[in-house]
């Protein structure tokens, strides 16, 4: 038995296709997400932690004072302050929207709103690169369109969205990659010229390291193994100089560009640590069996799933439509092995399948990276010499910035689908069991319960707005309203908290009721938190604000800096924290956090502060630095 489409049906129109993807997406993405687009100031996606110091960090830069320039952050680590590319923030897209407010119209008030818009238009932008890709490398349109629109909700980078890590969330950034390996290659076969794509490319990738400078290091991986995969064997890198020239270029300039703005901007880089602790921290490594781990939301479940959770930096799961994929190609090599092997042979020699071997490998490199130098199974300890970062950290330090490795594990998730999919399709159109459209159909039917699963999880997770909207801020609300915020240069919350150093033994994580609070009272009166949660900040910052709770008091060189403002320092005290409702101290396992919190207690009493107001386990001081 064999059934074929029709032609006008298996090849419709690029422009045609493009739209249909991405009037579907939008739908979901209203489904999911609707009333965070359409009730301005009402929802945030997380409201604790990471992500909410995130958006701290966008509307604060916003609303922080024109003066400061548009590569300063005053608002955290007061008196240093920090500049913009290390406060998590999406550096590219705020600069930007206060760019917009500066010139064009003031949407500051709606900071928050635009930059979930911004967040989600990368679904959008993915779903775009999605039809380019398959449609290149697919026979049947059905298949792209379903895919296109799926895929961006079940690829690994959307759980960002709620553990915090905001601008870590843009698939589409693996998804450039790959359709510019796939036109690199297609435009190299077909001896055309290379040189004005590599160059667009190359500016793509500066301009994405500012959304995250964590891409900066995975787009590099990537295409430098894309490229010796492609390059290195049979010694092709001899007969073609040039595109190794361009491959080297395409993988290495983004990086020393966007290092050469950084260094050319940030007067702290020398003060700032070259080699930070935690790299190979267990939880920031992928654990393998995240692979087959579905999502909590999930409902299908694989033939093997692990028994003990994985940590939240280690989800990679593929999803039931490549497991289950997968397992039925394991089925048909077992049961029909010579026919298996027939079709596996004429399947690669098509340039999709050879296009797919080298996307594989550049993927590997990015898994094996993932993993860490050392992987612990069982009772044995295993060095993992085919790790790049075993190397890359012989050669300089700063390789260890990206210590949190089991994000090079992305672009698995996408080869493991687009394999599957570019097999499915080639088995549909040259197999003759009629079997093949019930499986087919049966997977694809895996793929939709999979995103069903998964939207109906995120329209669900909406959360109140606590950090913009007066509604959510009962504890506050009191104490804004006793203090004329102009007459202060700063807010010291305590206990203290700063985090981003690098430096564990310097580092006090925030108590997350408490870091909102704070976060709360310096929008509301639009002054400086001296407590810092940003990342490299230099370790000597943190060393001086420490000392504000030494008993000798503030190092000399802080306290000419703040004496020097001529104002007083509002003080944000958690009485919670010291009075046994908030067991912070015992929480700490670093002995000098522990004591940096304990220091907190006598705070008022020790500096003479002057209280203005209460407000349930809320204390609001007045302190006169002398």
């Amino acid at each position: 038995m064999t059934f074929s489409l029709p032609a006008w049906l298996r090849r419709p129109s690029f422009t045609g296709l493009l739209l249909a993807a991405l009037v579907l997406q939008t739908l979901l993405i209203f489904r999911a997400f609707g009333p965070l687009l359409t009730e301005p100031g009402q929802h945030l996606l997380v409201t604790g932690y990471d992500g909410l110091k995130n958006c701290f960090t966008f509307q604060a830069y916003l609303q922080q004072p024109g003066a400061a320039g548009f590569a300063w952050f005053g608002m955290m680590n007061y008196p240093f302050g920090e500049y913009i590319f290390y406060t998590d923030n999406t550096p590219l897209l705020a600069v930007l929207v206060r760019l917009w407010s500066r010139s064009v119209h003031d949407v500051t008030p709606y900071g928050l709103d635009i930059y979930h818009a911004l967040l989600l238009l990368g679904l959008l932008i993915s779903t775009g690169l999605l039809v380019s890709i398959l449609r290149r490398l697919l026979h049947y349109w059905l298949l792209v369109l379903v895919f296109a629109v799926v895929l961006p909700w079940l690829n690994p980078q959307l759980g960002r969205l709620v553990f915090g890590h905001l601008n870590l969330s843009y698939s589409f950034v693996i998804l450039l990659a790959i359709w510019g390996m796939m036109h690199l290659y297609d435009r190299v076969q077909a001896n055309q010229p290379i040189g004005r794509f590599v160059a667009g490319l190359i500016a793509a990738f500066t301009l994405i390291a500012f959304l995250h400078l964590y891409y900066l290091p995975l787009l590099g991986l990537f295409t430098a193994a894309f490229f010796g995969a492609w390059l290195l064997p049979k010694g092709r890198w001899r007969q073609q100089p040039k595109l190794l020239l361009l491959g080297a270029a395409l993988s290495v300039l983004p990086l020393l560009i966007s290092l050469a703005i950084i260094r050319s901007i940030d007067a702290f880089y020398k003060l700032r640590l070259a080699d930070p602790t935690g790299f190979n921290y267990p939880a920031w490594k992928l654990q393998v069996s995240a692979l087959v781990q579905r999502y909590s939301y999930e409902t299908t479940r694989f033939i093997i799933e692990p028994v003990t959770p994985v940590s939240q930096e280690s989800q990679a799961y593929l999803g039931a439509f490549a497991l289950f994929g997968l397992t039925a190609a394991f089925v048909a090599w077992l049961a029909e092995r010579p026919a298996t092997q027939r079709w596996w042979a004429a399947w690669g020699l098509t340039p999709e399948r050879r296009f797919l071997g080298l996307l594989g490998v550049a993927a590997l490199v990015g898994l094996l990276g993932s993993v860490g130098t050392v992987y612990d199974i069982g009772d044995f300890h295993i060095t993992n010499y085919l790790s790049p970062f075993y190397y890359l950290r012989k050669l300089t330090d700063n390789a260890s910035h990206f210590r949190t490795v089991a994000r090079f594990s992305w672009p698995f998730f996408w080869f493991v689908n687009l394999f599957v999919l570019v097999g499915l399709d080639n088995w549909l159109r040259h197999g003759r069991s009629g079997f093949r459209w019930v499986l087919a159909a049966a997977l694809v039917l895996l793929a939709y319960i999979d995103t069903r699963d998964t939207i109906k999880f995120y329209r669900h997770s909406l959360q109140p707005n606590t950090l913009t909207n007066k509604d959510f801020q009962a504890e506050v609300n009191p104490l804004v309203g006793s203090i004329r915020p102009e007459t202060y240069q700063a807010i010291l919350p305590v206990p203290f908290f700063h985090v981003g150093s690098e430096d564990m033994d310097l580092t006090l994580d925030d108590d997350d009721a408490h870091s909102r609070h704070s976060y709360q009272l310096a929008l509301r009166t639009n002054l400086p938190l001296m407590a810092t949660k940003l990342s490299r900040t230099p370790p000597v910052h943190a060393r001086l604000l420490r000392t504000i709770f030494d008993p000798a008091g503030s190092a000399p060189e802080l306290r000419k800096q703040l004496v020097a403002n001529g104002k007083p320092i509002l003080v944000l005290y958690d009485q919670g924290c010291y009075d046994g409702t908030n067991d912070l101290a015992g929480r700490q396992t670093n002995p000098f956090a522990k004591q940096l919190v304990e220091a907190g207690a006598a705070f008022p009493v020790n500096q003479h502060l002057t209280l203005l107001a209460e407000s349930g386990k809320l204390r609001l001081y007045r302190w006169d630095v002398r």
